[in-house]
């Protein structure tokens, strides 16, 4: 059988030199409190350059620019496409009128319509005589 073998004991008490007082904590001097005054418009434009003045100006002007301009591209995008869907209408008129000519062509020039009328005008059809057109 196997012994458990003697380990020594040791203390694990911390001993007093460990703990040490707190370092005093330095505050810095009291000041007064400052006050700051609003700088007037006129004080702050002083402040800023002629060079960023510009810059303003210009970044200001541009995007009033592309404002409008965006303005204008959908106005046009918007006249382009109702005039999209006028055509697109007309197509669709013009091809509803093929349709009803082709069936007013085929009523026309059937066999029977076409003998009809020539015995109306007093014509004879020999039919051995009589072909089909395509």
């Amino acid at each position: 059988m196997a012994e458990v073998k003697k380990v020594a004991d040791y203390d694990y008490d911390y001993s007093d030199n460990f703990k040490q007082a707190p370092a005093p904590v330095q505050t810095p001097p009291q000041r007064p409190e400052i006050i700051k005054i609003p700088a007037s418009p006129s004080r702050r434009l002083k402040r800023i350059s002629r060079l960023e003045k510009i810059i303003g100006v210009l970044l200001l002007l541009s995007v009033i620019g592309l404002a409008i301009l965006t303005v204008y591209v959908r106005t046009d995008i918007s006249q382009l496409e109702h005039e999209v869907s006028q055509i697109e209408a007309a197509t669709a008129e013009k091809g509803q009128e093929k349709i009803r000519l082709e069936q007013e062509k085929a009523e026309l020039t059937t066999t029977e319509r076409i003998k009809e009328v020539a015995e109306k005008q007093g014509l004879k059809i020999n039919d051995d005589n009589l072909g089909t057109v395509k």
